[in-house]
């Protein structure tokens, strides 16, 4: 190949990779994950071991007041609560809400994550939606079919 088409080669991939970049950035910002981000502050320290799909915010407002601002802004498929916090179901994220001494600490999580993480609070719930399971017709002879 001549020393060009190297060039065209390599300014090709940077401007896959800017657009690639954009479009991360842009997910990031928005929809709840993006206003949890923009509103509360990071706390890293809060992040859930083990889970690299985690990050916890904080806020001095209580779980009840940190949630009703949230879905003020972006309504969740599916929400509960108990005494050890405020479960909130998007289509892949979710968001959880619990107590931080006066305030809460916010998890952003992946929702399979949440839910494995959290189901002996939600139990059946969240109104839970898999694909695998729209296919399913059943276990036994003559079930489902």
């Amino acid at each position: 190949m001549k020393p060009r088409y190297w060039i065209l080669i390599a300014v090709l991939v940077a401007v896959v990779a800017l657009i690639v970049a954009m479009v991360m950035i842009f997910a990031k910002s928005s929809g709840p994950h993006g206003y949890v981000a923009d509103n509360y502050t990071r706390a890293a320290q809060l992040d859930i071991p083990g889970d690299d799909d985690n990050e916890a915010y904080t806020s001095p407002k209580a779980p009840p007041v940190v949630s009703r601002e949230i879905t003020a802004k972006w309504r969740p498929q599916s929400e509960s609560s108990d005494a050890a916090g405020i479960y909130l179901r998007y289509s892949d994220d979710a968001i959880v809400i619990q107590p931080n001494g006066p305030g809460s600490v916010i998890h952003l999580m992946d929702a399979d994550d949440a839910y494995r993480r959290y189901h002996s609070h939600l139990g059946g719930i969240w109104a839970w939606s898999s694909t695998y399971e729209e296919g399913f017709r059943g276990g036994g002879p003559g079930e489902g079919k």
